[in-house]
């Protein structure tokens, strides 16, 4: 078993930023999903509201953002004091800062729509089940293997790619949907617990390359269909860290349990 790929997602809804190396804190990949657009009622929205976020390339760099979408790029400082807000997201209340004013003109002529970019306010974040997140969908960090999504391959007409998923770890040298049944895993110096499957959503059946969505509703009618069980559409499944520290794309993957099943 070992590590294909890491991902964060800084902007949440655009474009991954693949990492040879991660820091894991307690809320998850270091600047994964720490920013988002908010709309003019301060909702902050995802791709299933407006698929142009996914033609947006993010990247964090030193503490600096880099925002490119066709011809164009931003960048902008992120330490630097910003000023708070309150947001929503899923309908909760969560706590954030306005980025820039000056780029929220920008974003409003890309997505057609009245926007702001925020950030998550570390000082108040908002939790699942007592785990601290930042704007993300549910739990901090999200795994799928690449034998799973050949699986689920060898049933659709026209082949995905793993970034449908919108993963942050990729794994490879499992049988598939083995990762379903694991409880606990160490990965380099960090250890994590894996807190439930993935329930999906229809944001798998928009094409992450050019943001347009699948007239079939593929992949998640056939996930539906293949791999539906007690009732749920599930692929991947979410972790939660319990040992903090860095994991690197050479790190290989030691699984420590299985059910209540210890491995050493």
């Amino acid at each position: 078993m070992k590590i294909e790929d890491l991902y964060i997602y800084p902007i949440k809804s655009t474009k991954g930023q693949k990492l040879i190396e991660i820091t894991i804190l307690k809320i998850g990949f270091e600047n994964d999903r720490y920013l988002g657009i908010a709309n003019v009622k301060n909702e902050i929205i995802t791709a299933r509201e407006n698929a142009e976020l996914l033609n947006i390339k993010t990247e964090i760099n030193n503490n600096q953002l880099n925002i490119s979408y066709k011809n164009e790029t931003k960048k902008i400082a992120l330490n630097k004091e910003f000023q708070d807000i309150e947001l929503s997201l899923f309908h909760t209340s969560v706590a954030g800062k306005i980025i820039s004013d000056e780029l929220n003109n920008w974003f409003t002529a890309l997505l057609n729509s009245e926007s702001k970019l925020v950030k998550i306010n570390l000082n108040k974040l908002r939790k699942t089940n007592d785990t601290a997140i930042s704007f993300n969908d549910v739990y901090p960090i999200h795994l799928i293997s690449r034998e799973s999504v050949a699986a689920l391959n060898d049933k659709l007409e026209t082949p995905i790619e793993s970034n449908r998923f919108r993963p942050n770890i990729i794994i490879s040298g499992v049988k598939a949907f083995e990762e379903e049944t694991w409880t606990h895993l160490i990965i380099g110096e960090c250890e994590f617990k894996v807190v439930s499957k993935t329930e999906r959503c229809s944001l798998i059946t928009i094409n992450p390359h050019n943001g347009v969505k699948d007239k079939k509703q593929e992949p998640l009618r056939t996930l539906a269909k293949a791999f539906k069980k007690d009732g749920k559409v599930n692929f991947g499944i979410y972790l939660i860290p319990i040992k903090t520290g860095i994991i690197r794309d050479s790190d290989t993957l030691k699984i420590k349990t299985v059910g209540n099943k210890e491995y050493h």
